[in-house]
């Protein structure tokens, strides 16, 4: 019995020395870097995103404060060396420590000071601007959302911090709604009747009314430099949405745009380019990135075929695991790109949409195409009436087709037996589906992007669930795990979404230590326990891995 007490109070004090020594221990051994997060108006903060990167490193790793305000870095993700830290919490500054010094096996105990922000606008996501005033969203998202909007290449900060009065914008809206979303600061030339001629913008549309918005809602007749209403943001993350470790991986190339991200089964993350035509790998064991710059207009399949932009939707074949970017597949051995007939879905049959632009620009699919890979028998299936694109597409493994209508807020479902078409409305109207997954039972799974919830259709049932997420959380990336558990990226919060669907809980996690990362698709990782996810920054030029801890 004296055993068994003693045995107790051991742990309890191991424990208790843990905590002290960094808060909760992730990894094996002592922790490399912890400390305790404070600022003169909170006192201990919850929630803080704290980042380090070595010095010379293109890697940075990140933690977030427990309710005590305490944070630590496993001992096995920060190797000895000088360091760097910052901070994301919103409406705070770092007050800079200086560089950091990590010796091997030891803990460096440094404990962190914020003081409050002198530019709180320059920290504010789209969520938080649609927060402080609702309107923004209406006219800047809604109103435009199926041409270009306001959120595509940049963030809303430049918009509202803009002096340039009324008059001025009728130009700037002209020339900027040309641009197609693959566009950044950096690299703006492209434009959208090049890349997406249904996009395509009148020459000459009336931008006053909009204009005359912008001029309410900017510095234009500011001069103390403050808006006609008060800054709002959303609270940090507490409890659950702590727990977790993210490693961003910084890309050689600044113009890089990483659209998807996929882990083969060796464990290397393959990433594609929105703007560009390169392909690049990650070795998240060495960090190690390499890029192959590969021109459609060079790829050809055998009937002389150009595959145009061969590097877009990575995806992995169902039947020999490959890795395919569109209709280019990847040999993973041999680092060579060949194109094909594109990969091959769950009822073991390779599908394909032909789609055209109509003359009043709203996209039209032709048809739907599915071919048999080992006799090479081809169907083809006529395109529903009326003219419509799908923002995603899956075919379960009886052969029917799934698409998600972003335009029309309905999932598409034609029947592969006789390709009958059936649309079934959202249960919010105009809730903007898109990006879409299977799960094991079948059921199709995408992002209800407008509505900024998850949604989920059930063939078994024909009906659609919903699940709200933040309602300004402009959910776009989409997957499903080997749990059954959902999980949606966000564009308008910077957060990730965790949903249990027998519960209806949802965990929110942060996307990473940068602003404005422009998440499109997500990618889970089932080889962990438990699992990871990987997403793109597309703005930001940078991939990310995030380790939800339970």
């Amino acid at each position: 019995m004296r055993a068994k007490t003693w045995s107790s109070k051991a742990l309890v004090l191991i424990v208790g020395i843990l905590l002290l020594c960094g808060g909760e221990v992730y990894g094996a051994g002592p922790a490399a870097l912890s400390g305790v997060v404070n600022s003169q108006e909170e006192g201990q903060m919850e929630g803080v995103l704290v980042s380090a990167r070595k010095e010379g490193s293109h890697i940075t790793v990140s933690v977030v404060s427990d309710s005590q305000g305490r944070y630590a870095f496993p001992g096995d993700r920060l190797e000895p060396g000088n360091y760097s830290l910052k901070i994301r919490a919103t409406g705070y500054d770092l007050v800079d420590p200086g560089v950091v010094k990590l010796e091997a096996n030891k803990t460096a105990q440094i404990d962190l000071q914020l003081q409050k922000t002198k530019n709180l606008a320059a920290q504010m996501t789209h969520a938080d601007w649609f927060l402080s005033n609702p309107e923004i969203k209406k006219r800047l998202i809604d109103d435009l959302k199926f041409g270009q909007n306001c959120v595509g290449c940049h963030s809303l900060t430049p918009i509202v911090t803009s002096k340039y009065p009324a008059r001025m914008w009728p130009a700037i809206f002209g020339r900027m709604f040309q641009y197609h979303s693959a566009s950044i600061f950096e690299r703006g030339e492209v434009t959208v009747a090049v890349r997406h001629p249904h996009n395509t913008v009148r020459p000459d549309t009336d931008y006053e009314d909009l204009s005359q918005f912008i001029s309410t809602i900017n510095l234009s007749s500011r001069p103390d430099g403050t808006w006609p209403f008060e800054l709002k943001t959303l609270p940090r993350l507490t409890g659950r949405s702590t727990k977790v470790i993210l490693t961003e991986y910084e890309l050689p190339r600044r113009e890089s745009q990483p659209h998807d991200v996929a882990v083969d089964a060796d464990g290397m993350v393959w990433y594609n380019d929105h703007g560009n035509q390169y392909i690049g790998r990650l070795n998240p064991r060495t960090g190690e990135i390499k890029e192959w710059l590969v021109p459609g207009v060079a790829l050809e399949d055998a009937a002389g075929r150009s595959s145009g932009r061969p590097y877009f939707d990575i995806r992995q074949d169902n039947i020999e695991g490959d890795l395919w970017f569109g209709n280019v597949k990847v040999d993973v051995d041999t680092e060579e790109f060949t194109v094909g007939h594109g990969r091959v879905r769950a009822d073991g049959m390779v599908w394909r949409v032909r789609s055209s632009p109509q003359a009043d620009g709203n996209p039209r699919i032709l048809e739907v195409i599915r071919l048999d890979p080992k006799t090479g028998e081809t169907r083809h299936y006529p395109g529903p009436d009326q003219p419509m694109r799908f923002y995603g597409d899956e075919v379960d493994s009886q052969g029917n087709f799934y698409g998600a209508s972003l335009q029309f807020g309905v999932v598409g479902v034609m029947n592969g037996e006789n390709g009958e078409w059936a649309f079934v409305p959202t249960p919010t109207p105009d809730s903007g589906p898109r990006r879409t997954t299977l799960d094991s039972q079948d059921r199709f799974w995408y992002a209800q992007y407008y509505s900024g919830a998850i949604g989920m259709f059930d063939p078994k049932t024909w009906e659609i669930k919903e699940w709200p997420l933040h309602p300004y959380s402009l959910p776009y990336g989409i997957g499903v795990d080997k749990n059954g558990e959902a999980w949606a990226a966000g564009q308008g919060t910077d957060h990730l979404y965790r949903l249990n669907p027998a519960t209806g809980e949802v965990t929110t996690y942060p996307k990473g230590s940068v602003m404005y990362g422009q998440t499109r698709q997500l990618f889970v990782d089932n080889s962990t326990t438990p699992v990871t996810i990987w997403i793109g920054h597309n703005h930001m030029a940078s991939i990310v891995r995030i380790e939800p801890l339970d």
